[in-house]
């Protein structure tokens, strides 16, 4: 029988894989824990259209990733805290802040760049003034580091 994997089976093939097994291993073993389907022309041609639209997308992804890494460069992103007298700070600054900040600032011109693209891992910033961090924007499939800085005001 005619099977096409939906994900990795040892010793029989990887993820996408059509291959020809037993059909009492195939509905006994792979089909009942959905690690193959029946390889029918229809499903194939599917599956096969599937993948182009994923590389396609992750083709645009990786362009709009090396568009996006000089106006993170170029921008300032700037936050409010609260702050005392002498400036002491209450409050901080944490990477979901961050973070939240960034896919704000990329989602008003980038579809395709969402929360999982950006990795902020910062420690919490509780000074004023300019910081320069560093962010991880992209998938597994292509990361790109870049430098963003923050400016912390003091919000009296």
């Amino acid at each position: 029988m005619k099977i096409l994997l939906l994900s990795h089976v040892p010793k029989i093939g990887s993820k996408g894989a059509v291959v020809e097994v037993s059909d009492g291993y195939a509905k006994n073993a792979l089909f009942p824990k959905k690690l193959a389907i029946p390889a029918t022309p229809e499903i194939v041609k599917n599956w096969e259209l599937k993948k182009q639209k994923e590389q396609s997308q992750k083709e645009e992804r990786k362009e709009i990733i090396k568009k996006i890494i000089p106006e993170l460069q170029n921008h300032i992103f700037e936050f409010k805290v609260r702050a005392g007298k002498n400036n002491e700070v209450f409050t901080s600054i944490h990477q979901n802040e961050v973070g939240n900040a960034i896919e704000k600032f990329l989602s008003e011109k980038y579809k395709l760049v969402g929360p999982e693209d950006i990795h902020v891992d910062i420690k919490p910033i509780k000074d004023l003034g300019e910081h320069t961090i560093q962010v991880r924007i992209g998938r597994e499939d292509y990361i790109q580091n870049t430098r963003v800085t923050l400016k912390i005001l003091a919000d009296k």
